[in-house]
């Protein structure tokens, strides 16, 4: 009896698939490479992100919930935990996570995003991530909308600009700062010819 009770316990870890990977990421082309971890588990339908602090990230720690269809990224350097849905299956993840084994991703273009606060997160995405986010506040990520074009304003500007991301799973937020420079003349001066 003791035997069997033995193997079905082997057999249920062994049926409670986790997988393991190790990803590299780049934030800037002239960034250096930072090591992403990521565990999957088949049974909850989970997967955890960790990317340890760099020149270029802040410590990001992710939990995608597939059966919620919701991620969340807890930040503590900003004391906030950030919500965002999800846009994949729990099977693309994981197949788009073994195509990238042994590369080295970049980013190809910020999001910009609004961080809503939500009061009630359990309500919102469920207890599996609301736990996860602890005491922390909880925002939910959304796109901004459309950036307005540039006006001749701006092109007499030069502008420099310092990155800092959080990885929120694949998803680069970044916070920048931005030294803004006159190169010309910034009043536009009206002429009046009377004739």
């Amino acid at each position: 009896m003791q035997r069997f009770v033995i193997l079905l316990c082997l057999l249920g870890i062994s049926l409670a698939k986790k997988e393991s990977f190790s990803l590299s990421y780049k934030a800037q082309e002239d960034g250096e490479i930072s090591s992403m971890t990521a565990e999957t588990n088949d049974e909850a339908n989970t997967i955890y992100y960790s990317i340890a602090e760099s020149a270029d990230f802040e410590k990001v720690e992710t939990l995608e919930d597939y059966t919620a269809g919701f991620a969340a990224s807890r930040v503590e350097s900003q004391e906030a935990c950030y919500l965002r849905r999800l846009v994949r299956t729990f099977e693309e993840q994981v197949s788009y996570m073994n195509s990238q084994r042994n590369n080295v991703m970049k980013t190809e273009n910020d999001v910009k995003v609004m961080a809503i606060p939500l009061d009630n997160a359990e309500e919102e995405v469920g207890s599996t991530l609301a736990n996860f986010c602890g005491d922390l506040p909880v925002y939910k990520l959304v796109k901004k909308p459309g950036q307005e074009t540039e006006d001749t304003e701006e092109r007499r500007q030069i502008s420099i600009t310092f990155t800092r991301c959080v990885l929120l799973c694949f998803i680069p937020v970044c916070y920048t700062t931005t030294l803004t420079l006159p190169t010309g003349l910034t009043i536009t001066f009206g002429w009046f010819f009377f004739g």
